[in-house]
């Protein structure tokens, strides 16, 4: 059995890749972030994820499968998960010859406003994505992190500024409106926060107080807009007072905030933190680990722990023959069951 990272997750024997970032003839997408989807010519998703993936590239063919329904592929057993990361987001166990493969992608322990928390999923191999894979990200409590928000907008208003909320445009800004809204506050949203909304709903999800972005008055309101964006730079400018919140995990630096030239960033995040990290792998318990994305340290972590533990670097292959024989290269390949 061979499993390499190149063009996201290749695993021998398996007849699509998982989480392909350049264009593929089939690929598994566990979300339509844009890191990690392209203009694949077939996809392997929950429908949820197809209607967002659809929104970026229209011209895809889709097969839709739902959480907690087994299905086979090639003499493969496959099947999804929820994973916590935004609305339809997937985590993947691929059974092959009575060998556990879990692919988390990104995922949350904790439940939001807007999806269900992930569930953990009994591996012999874990691939699990570890983006805040080191000590110092341990996010607050949930509900203190939404006590921030919403102090934020409540003494930005006081102070007769406008609010402005930066939350990337699928699943951070949909968790953000709904708290903000339900809360009671007019929510201004930019376009492609708002077409994603309009999806949102689409699936079931119910948002109050909110309104496409016009140039108006914004006296108030609370205005959304993603972290990185162009179309409304000059409204954006052009709206005074204003204090600047941005969303994410990585409000634990204390520099975080000039990165988007932010007044405050405030660490709601959609992903587990490194307590949760831990928890996952210690709750799966599988033979072995290999760590994406993130800190490649967390892999050391593990093996301290206990666990048989791998970073897998961009390129990297990890080999098998029937005899469990490693085949070195310098790419780096690991023995999938030493």
């Amino acid at each position: 059995m061979q499993l390499t990272f190149n063009n996201g997750i290749e695993i021998e024997g398996l007849e699509f890749h998982i989480d392909a970032h350049r264009k593929a003839e089939f690929s598994f997408v566990s979300h339509a972030h844009t890191d990690h989807i392209a203009s694949h010519k077939k996809i392997l998703a929950t429908p949820e994820t197809i209607l967002f993936f659809n929104q970026r590239y229209k011209r895809t063919k889709a097969r839709a499968l739902g959480f907690n329904q087994p299905t086979k592929f090639r003499g493969c057993s496959v099947e999804l998960f929820s994973s916590g990361h935004i609305l339809g987001c997937a985590q993947i166990k691929i059974d092959s010859a009575g060998t556990r493969i879990v692919y988390t992608g990104d995922f949350k322990l904790t439940g939001c406003e807007t999806t269900s928390p992930a569930e953990i999923i009994d591996a012999d191999i874990l691939i699990i994505e570890s983006t805040y894979g080191d000590p110092r990200y341990v996010f607050p409590d949930r509900d203190q992190v939404v006590d921030q928000l919403i102090t934020f907008v409540q003494k930005t208003l006081l102070s007769n500024q406008v609010p402005i909320i930066l939350a990337y445009s699928l699943g951070k800004a949909q968790e953000a409106i709904k708290i903000l809204g339900d809360f009671g506050f007019e929510i201004h949203a930019e376009s492609n926060v708002y077409k994603f909304c309009q999806l949102y709903e689409r699936c079931g999800v119910k948002f109050k107080n909110l309104f496409p972005l016009h140039e108006e008055e914004f006296k108030g309101k609370v205005v959304i807009f993603p972290p990185y964006f162009k179309k409304y730079r000059t409204l954006f400018n052009n709206i005074y007072p204003k204090r600047i919140c941005f969303l994410s995990g990585w409000g634990m630096d204390r520099s975080s905030r000039f990165r988007v030239g932010a007044d405050v960033v405030i660490p709601l995040s959609d992903h587990a933190d490194y307590n949760d990290l831990i928890r996952y792998v210690e709750v799966s318990n599988p033979d072995k680990v290999l760590t994406l994305h993130g800190f490649p340290e967390f892999a050391d972590d593990l093996r301290r722990r206990g666990f048989d533990a791998r970073y897998l670097g961009k390129g990297a292959t990890i080999s098998l023959d029937k005899k469990g024989k490693i085949f070195p290269s310098a790419s780096g390949n690991y023995d999938l069951f030493m």
